[in-house]
Formats: structure tokens, C-alpha cells, sequence
């Protein structure tokens, strides 16, 4: 594995910053298609896209920034994402905190938008797992399963968990389009992503943000079905 795709001279192209544009692009897509039918017209879209994909990687940047302080002596280096060092649930606790601002200044509903945008979490698994790979970076332990991957100068071989991930990504992703096309309130789609994606992370990285998430969108989820079950009429 080679985390370069490209290189001429001092013209270089990463595998990870083409993952990353492809999530990013196919998320707009995916907004773009589906906004209108949960309540977000194309012009909010349009005036949303640009501040979201900036806030989103600030988020993350910040997020990893407090995460990981000891590699931050040099605070100039804070400046460089180049060299990589995010967090997905910076990158989500950024976004929401501009879609709040966003929907009191357009008269929007919050949940929709979450609703909207929450297509970035399973692409992000998917795309940027894959530069993850070729950076041959956030693997698993030593195992010696037959998929075992050797990642260059680490002990090993070890557990893929970047394939592991990109698999939780599609499956998430999967439901996550059958759950849109059948909404039946706001911030459904965005908690049943957090829920299927947090169980992932939590079962493969056992990450604190994620069960907190989880809770979270469990929480949600039941009041608000209960609640829809109750308006239902009875048979």
C-alpha cells in the first residue's frame, strides 16, 4: 500500500485527500437529493453546503486538537491538516452547532437538517477508511485470521479494521436510504445513523463519544416512536 496515488515532481496526490473529496462530494449529492422530501428547500442548501464542509473539518480539526494535545507543542502545527489528524465526532459536534445556528436564522427545522447532512458519517466510513488504509494507519491488533493485512513497518499481521469500517459504512448507508424514504419524524434518519454507526465504532475502537452518542440517539429514537405510535389510530 502507498498512501500516494500521484506524484510529479512537487505535485503530490493522496489517496486519503481524494477519499476525502469523494465523501464530501457524494454527501452534497446525497443532501441535495433527499432534502427537498425532508423539509429542506434546494436554496437552503445552496446557501448551507459551503459553511457546513468548513465548519465540519474545523470541527474535526479541533476535536483531534484536544484529543491528542501532546503532539500540539508547536501551536502552528494546529494550522497543518495537512498532515492529517481528525476526528469524526469533532467534525459531527461542529456541524450540528451550525445547523442550530442555521435553522434559527432560516426559520428550518433543526432535526431536518441534521436529517439532511448526516449522509458525511456512513460516507465518511467508507471513503476515508480507505485512506486510512493506504496510509496504512488505524489497524487493529495482531491477528492471524486469513484476511490479515501486514501494514509497512508495524508488527503484525493484524486486524483490518479500516475494511472493517468501510463494511459498517455500506450497511449503515444501506438502511440509512431506506429509512429517508420512509421518515416518519424529524431526526430519524440522522439518529438511526449515530445509533448503527456508534454500535460499530464502539464494538471495533470502543470509543467514549460513541456510546454517548449511542445513548443519545436510543433515547431519541424511543420517545419519538412512542409518541408516533401513540397518534396512531387504533385498528
Amino acid at each position: 500500500m502507498d498512501p500516494v496515488l500521484v506524484e510529479i515532481g512537487p505535485f503530490v496526490i493522496r489517496w486519503y485527500g481524494i477519499m476525502m473529496a469523494l465523501m464530501i462530494l457524494l454527501a452534497v449529492v446525497m443532501a441535495y437529493r433527499y432534502g427537498p422530501r425532508l423539509g429542506v428547500p434546494t436554496e437552503e442548501l445552496d446557501r448551507l453546503t459551503i459553511p457546513f464542509i468548513i465548519i465540519a473539518v474545523i470541527g474535526a480539526r479541533v476535536g483531534y486538537v484536544l484529543s491528542h494535545p501532546a503532539e500540539f507543542a508547536n501551536p502552528l502545527e494546529i494550522l497543518r491538516i495537512d498532515r492529517g489528524g481528525l476526528t469524526s465526532h469533532g467534525a459531527i459536534a461542529g456541524a450540528l452547532i451550525l445547523l442550530w445556528v442555521t435553522s434559527r436564522r432560516r426559520n428550518l427545522s433543526f432535526w431536518s437538517l441534521a436529517d439532511t447532512t448526516a449522509w458525511a458519517v456512513p460516507l465518511g466510513n467508507v471513503f476515508v477508511r480507505f485512506g486510512n488504509f493506504m496510509n496504512g494507519e488505524l489497524y487493529g491488533d495482531i491477528t492471524r485470521l486469513p484476511w490479515a493485512v501486514t501494514f509497512p513497518g508495524v508488527p503484525g499481521p493484524r486486524h483490518p479494521l479500516q475494511i472493517y469500517e468501510m463494511i459498517l459504512g455500506l450497511i449503515v448507508l444501506l438502511i440509512a436510504m431506506r429509512v429517508a424514504n420512509r421518515r416518519r419524524f424529524p431526526g430519524e434518519l440522522f439518529w438511526t445513523i449515530m445509533v448503527l454507526s456508534s454500535i460499530g465504532r464502539i464494538f471495533l475502537d470502543g470509543q467514549i463519544p460513541a456510546l454517548v452518542l449511542l445513548i443519545g440517539g436510543l433515547w431519541f429514537l424511543s420517545t419519538k416512536n412512542g409518541r408516533v405510535e401513540a397518534r396512531s389510530p387504533k385498528p
